[in-house]
């Protein structure tokens, strides 16, 4: 199983970064490549310019999907995922989220840094530098409009969540010290922020960061058991987690949860059917969108998929043309 984020095996020179500054986590261990991807060929950037049909900008939702290999973003139509868009030029691009204007930002992970994009947009508007090393996911609190980025791990220790309040400015730090590696994260409706990672030892953890807290707290889940880190997002009262390695196979799926204290309690199993590594998706209304990785189910090519949610299944729809897709959101 080749999971992602594929830091693992980025061509990530950690030696060259160690100039850089870093909001180092005392007494942590150096950080361990917690994936492995073995089977992934050297990334291959696009050199060719970014372009985006301007018409089917101002028609409807549009879906970013990141190429980690290509270093590309690829632009969809919502609901028919019809190419619309590609933007280039970046270095290692994984986790997306969106904001309530419909900008996305786009976790540049080779770059530790963020970048801002308008709908329709084909140049960053916004660059946020990372201060503590490898962003690779990000959500955007709807009540304040603050920007959480999730580092899978620093560039001399532990990853963990960079807040910058109102989305601009240098960020605080926020961590647990029983989790190491940091994936995705999301927040609920009421500001409190959700971290799926891992532990130092590779064993899935899930950290909260409540409103008005000043460090993350360990979540404990009980009604099912996640394998390998994805998304987290919220969805009415429900707590949504994906799970890269699906009851430890080689399938993806998604877990619906409540939340009580720290507690985590799953509700629904989400399978999607013949899915491999699918680290991050985005919900619209009742469907799912996000990328299969072709390792794991023996097919020619990688494709992105729409599935009915929250039945999942096998999808509804699937294009080809990426090859490594990792992030996934919906400009609205």
């Amino acid at each position: 199983m080749k999971a992602h984020p594929c830091v693992a095996t980025l061509a990530l020179a950690l030696t060259a970064c160690t100039t850089q500054a870093s909001l180092h986590l005392a007494g942590q261990a150096p950080p361990q490549p917690a994936t492995s991807r073995a089977a992934l060929a050297s990334p291959r950037p696009d050199r060719a310019a970014s372009w985006l049909s301007t018409q089917a900008a101002k028609r409807g939702p549009l879906l970013y999907i990141s190429d980690f290999y290509n270093f590309d973003v690829y632009i969809y139509s919502v609901p028919s995922l019809k190419p619309v868009g590609k933007l280039t030029g970046f270095f290692e691009p994984e986790g997306e989220c969106s904001d309530a204007h419909g900008n996305v930002w786009i976790a540049n992970t080779g770059n530790q840094q963020m970048l801002e994009f308008k709908p329709g947009g084909k140049s960053a508007i916004d660059t946020l530098a990372d201060p503590l090393g490898y962003p690779v996911g990000c959500a955007i609190d709807a009540v304040t409009g603050n920007l959480a980025v999730a580092n899978i791990f620093g560039v001399s220790g532990a990853g963990g969540i960079l807040v910058y309040k109102h989305a601009s400015g240098t960020p605080d730090l926020y961590a647990n010290p029983n989790q190491f590696y940091y994936y995705f994260d999301g927040y609920d409706a009421k500001g409190n922020l959700y971290a799926s990672g891992m532990t130092s030892k590779n064993v899935y953890a899930l950290s909260a960061l409540r409103l008005g807290e000043k460090t993350m707290a360990s979540l404990s889940i009980r009604g099912g058991k996640l394998y390998f880190p994805g998304t987290v997002l919220w969805n009415g009262p429900a707590l949504v987690l994906g799970d890269q390695q699906c009851s430890g196979g080689t399938s993806s799926c998604l877990y619906e949860a409540s939340v009580s204290g720290t507690t985590v309690s799953v509700t629904k199993k989400i399978p999607l059917a013949d899915s491999c590594d699918v680290a991050q998706v985005a919900l619209h209304g009742k469907q799912l969108f996000g990328g299969d990785y072709e390792s794991c189910t023996h097919v020619k090519s990688s494709s992105i998929d729409r599935w009915t949610y929250p039945a999942g299944g096998k999808p509804t729809e699937s294009v080809t043309g990426v090859y490594d897709p990792i992030g996934a959101a919906i400009s609205n």
